[in-house]
Order: C-alpha cells, then sequence, then structure tokens
C-alpha cells in the first residue's frame, strides 16, 4: 500500500506546476496525495491544513466547491470513471469547473481508491459559446443572403457544403455525393461548358472565379447562382483546393431581365409614338405658317396658342428620341478625347453668351488632359454646365468659372465651378436636377433639359455626375469617368 500511495503522490507532483485541484484518495476516503493547489484550496475556505490520512467526506459537505464530489468518488470505487461539469458563483461571477474522477486499482485489479482532478474551465466554455454564437449568426447571415460556402478538395474530388448550399441546390446532406462531376450535372446543360471553362482559367491562371450561371434543380426548376472562389497551391505549385461562395440570384436576375424588357417596350413605344405624331405635328406648324395674321386678334391668338404648344410637343418628342439614342451608345466607338480641343469647340459655341455676360472661363488640365470617349458627348457636356453656369450667375456679378482635372486611382475627376447664386441643396433636390426637364431654379428662363442630357451622356460613357451646391456661394458639378481598362 504505501508503493501504491508512494506513485500517487508522484502522479499528483506531476501537475504542481498547473493551477488545477488534484488530489487522491483511499477507499475509506482518507487523503493520500495533494498538490499545493488542493491546499490552498481548503486554507482559502477556512478547512485548515490539508494532511494526510484526514477524512475528505467532511471537507466535501462543507462548502459547495467540493459537493460534487462525494458522488463522483463514489462512482470512481465502484469502478466507473466520470467527469462532470459545474457551475459556481465566486466573488459574483459565474465560471465553470470540470472534475474528473479516476479509479486507482492494485494488481490484483481491486479498486484501492481514486484521484480527483478538478480545473477552471470558464474560457474553453465561454469560448465555445461564442464559436458556437458566431457559428449561428453566420448561418443566419447566410440564410438572409441565401449564400451559401463551399470547399473543393481537388486530390480527393470531395467538396463540403455549408447547409444553407444545399438548400440553395435543393440537396440533402449526407445523401448528395458532392463532387465536381455531381456539381457539373446540376449545373444548366447550356451554361456547364462556361462554368468547366471559368473553373479551369481560375486554376491555370490563378485567377479568381467569378460566374453566373443557371441550375436545374427539384422539378425541374431553373434558378440562378452567382459562383464566386479562388483556387490554393502546395509548395511546388500544384493545385490542391478550392474554395467559395455561392448566391442564389435568381429574384435580381429576373428583375434585371425584366428591367430589360421594359427598356426596350418603352424604346418601341417612344419610336411608334414619335412616328405617328410627325406627320400631324408637321401639318399644324406648317398650317400656322401658312395662316393669314392680323385679320382677327381671337384667331389670331388661338392660332398662337396651337403654334406653341405644337412646338413644345415637337421638342419633346426631339428630346425622348435623343435620349434613347445617347442611352443606346456604341461603346466601341469611344476614343482618346483632348479637353483642350473639347474646349475650343465649346468656347466658339458660348462666345455671345460668354462675351454678353462678362464671363470668365478657366481651365486647368495638367492632372489629366484626356478621358476615353466620345468626343461629341463631351462638347455637350462642357457646353451645358458652362452655360448653365453663365444662367445661374448673380445679378450684376460676372461669372467666374473654372473647369479643372484630377487624376484618381481609379478614375479621372472634372469638376465644373461657379459663383453664382447656388441653393440650399437636399438629397431630394439634388436628384430631381437630373430628371428630364429638372431644374436648379425657377428663376431662368430654359426648358431644364440640359442636366438630363448631361447626366445621360455622362452615364453612356461610364461615368458619374455629383453636384454641391450653397446658396449664395455656388454650384460645383463633379463628373468622374473610369481610367480605361
Amino acid at each position: 500500500m504505501k508503493q501504491k500511495n508512494a506513485f500517487i503522490q508522484n502522479k499528483v507532483e506531476i501537475v504542481e506546476d498547473r493551477e488545477d485541484v488534484v488530489w487522491a484518495m483511499d477507499r475509506d476516503y482518507r487523503l493520500t496525495a495533494f498538490n499545493t493547489c488542493f491546499k490552498n484550496q481548503l486554507k482559502e475556505n477556512g478547512l485548515g491544513d490539508a494532511q494526510r490520512g484526514m477524512d475528505l467526506r467532511e471537507v466535501y459537505r462543507a462548502i459547495d466547491f467540493f459537493n460534487p464530489c462525494e458522488q463522483g468518488c463514489q462512482r470512481a470505487l465502484d469502478r466507473y470513471a466520470t467527469t462532470s461539469k459545474h457551475t459556481f458563483d465566486i466573488d459574483g461571477k459565474i465560471v465553470v469547473h470540470e472534475f474528473a474522477f479516476q479509479p486507482f486499482m492494485n494488481s490484483a485489479g481491486e479498486v484501492v481508491g481514486c484521484s480527483i482532478w478538478q480545473k477552471d474551465i470558464t474560457e474553453e466554455v465561454e469560448n465555445n459559446y461564442r464559436l458556437r454564437e458566431s457559428e449561428r449568426k453566420y448561418r443566419e447571415a447566410q440564410e438572409v443572403a441565401n449564400i451559401g460556402h463551399w470547399y473543393w478538395d481537388m486530390r480527393e474530388d470531395q467538396i463540403a457544403w455549408s447547409n444553407q448550399l444545399y438548400r440553395i441546390f435543393e440537396q440533402e446532406p449526407g445523401k448528395f455525393d458532392a463532387t465536381f462531376d455531381a456539381l457539373s450535372e446540376i449545373i444548366h446543360p447550356d451554361d456547364r461548358q462556361a462554368f468547366v471553362d471559368d473553373v479551369e482559367n481560375c486554376i491555370k491562371n490563378n485567377e479568381m472565379h467569378d460566374i453566373t450561371h443557371r441550375i436545374v434543380v427539384g422539378d425541374r426548376e431553373v434558378r440562378y447562382v452567382h459562383q464566386k472562389g479562388r483556387a490554393y497551391y502546395d509548395e511546388n505549385g500544384k493545385p490542391k483546393s478550392m474554395s467559395g461562395t455561392t448566391q442564389d440570384v435568381t429574384k435580381e436576375v429576373l428583375a434585371n431581365q425584366q428591367i430589360v424588357e421594359q427598356n426596350h417596350e418603352l424604346q418601341n413605344f417612344v419610336r411608334i409614338i414619335s412616328h405617328n405624331l410627325r406627320g400631324p405635328i408637321s401639318n399644324l406648324l406648317m398650317l400656322s405658317k401658312i395662316y393669314e395674321w392680323g385679320k382677327d386678334e381671337i384667331n389670331d391668338d388661338i392660332v398662337k396658342k396651337i403654334e406653341t404648344t405644337t412646338e413644345a410637343l415637337d421638342q419633346t418628342i426631339k428630346d425622348l428620341n435623343l435620349s434613347l439614342s445617347l442611352k443606346a451608345a456604341d461603346k466601341k466607338k469611344f476614343r482618346e478625347v483632348y479637353l483642350k480641343d473639347v474646349m475650343k469647340d465649346v468656347d466658339g459655341l458660348l462666345s455671345e453668351e460668354i462675351s454678353r455676360s462678362k464671363a470668365s472661363v478657366g481651365t486647368d488640365f495638367s492632372n489629366a488632359s484626356s478621358i476615353f470617349g466620345a468626343k461629341s458627348y463631351m462638347v455637350n457636356i462642357f457646353y451645358n454646365l458652362i452655360l448653365n453656369a453663365i444662367h445661374y450667375a448673380k445679378e450684376h456679378v460676372p461669372p467666374v468659372i473654372k473647369v479643372s482635372t484630377q487624376k484618381n486611382q481609379e478614375d479621372i475627376a472634372i469638376q465644373f465651378s461657379d459663383n453664382g447664386i447656388g441653393m440650399e441643396l437636399t438629397p431630394e433636390r439634388e436628384r430631381k436636377i437630373f430628371d428630364m426637364y429638372g431644374r436648379l431654379s425657377g428663376a431662368t428662363e430654359g426648358k431644364g433639359f440640359g442636366l438630363y442630357l448631361v447626366k445621360t451622356q455622362v452615364e453612356a460613357m461610364e461615368g458619374k455626375i455629383r453636384v454641391e451646391s450653397e446658396k449664395d456661394v455656388g454650384t460645383t458639378f463633379t463628373i468622374s469617368f473610369p481610367l480605361p481598362s
């Protein structure tokens, strides 16, 4: 027995450098071995010094910390190794401790005692909780976005899917053998080769896998998914795996298709209306030209109103046709456009307005001297924005207009600043300024079609436009175009 106790004590001493509480006892619940942490635990709880041979049953029943031990030790003495977790409130903080009860046997296989190992696993439990919470939130985010993730082990040809991905592809976990060939079978036959080509290009050239394609699920239902992923390689540069995401974008794709169809229908409608009205409008305008003015004042007034209304209708139809033609711009014909050449044309077109208003137009194209687009569009953009600055000048104050460029990392920006009347600009007003027939102010003449054309032409060249304005200070329009790839 002394040898056995010495063996147990040696085992206990191995964990002296840990903060775990470790001790051992015989079948009569007498303490046979313990580490320093056990000794300190007794002192902290007012149970005196730890002494070999002391009766542990009194200790187990004295404080909450040792309460789980009596039952656990009894099971260990009955040959059952047991582990249990218990929660305690220590100084107002909830902690979780794990108790392990292990029987000790002699050479004859008889249980002669047991060891108890207690450790604080609060941090481990909290980490597991946080991990589970993170996984739960991640699953919820996937469900909300209708997006799943995947991992493809190329060497084993096995694909691991998230639960949401099984739902997107309408497959059952455990029953669907996710391999590249099995996945290819779900892809729409007409999109299959494009998908394979994109994957092969990703692997061969180490480029992003990025493709939207159709899949056929369930009862031959067609869905659209957006796949994104990347390949990974071993130390020899050989591809070993891919991982990425798949998002169900069926609603978005169908909505875009509907918008395209509606735009086509709108264009056809405008063309038909334009064609059918062109004849009657021309006839009305012709009649007004041959009308004998001056014989009847009332008739003159009526005919004049008819003529004005007809001209407005004729111009509206021309505006609609021009807008449609701009949106259908052929980007293949875009070329490098030098801004100095654009300004030469605009100076000629606006020479009378600049002279009459005594406007000063300064340009600085040193940061970016050209953009990629259509020169005719740029001339119209410059023309309308500079003319707009002249129209919205302060009374009795000559307009000062500055046009400058800035080359950024991803685009080229052109600014048109003036010292005009400005305005209090709300987001709603900013949006309406660029609507067809929207205007900065009702204080000047004009239909407001110019800014709509500017926005249409800027967007036709894949650019963006924004405006900043302050009442009695001035207005700045900024247009930006992406750098040519």
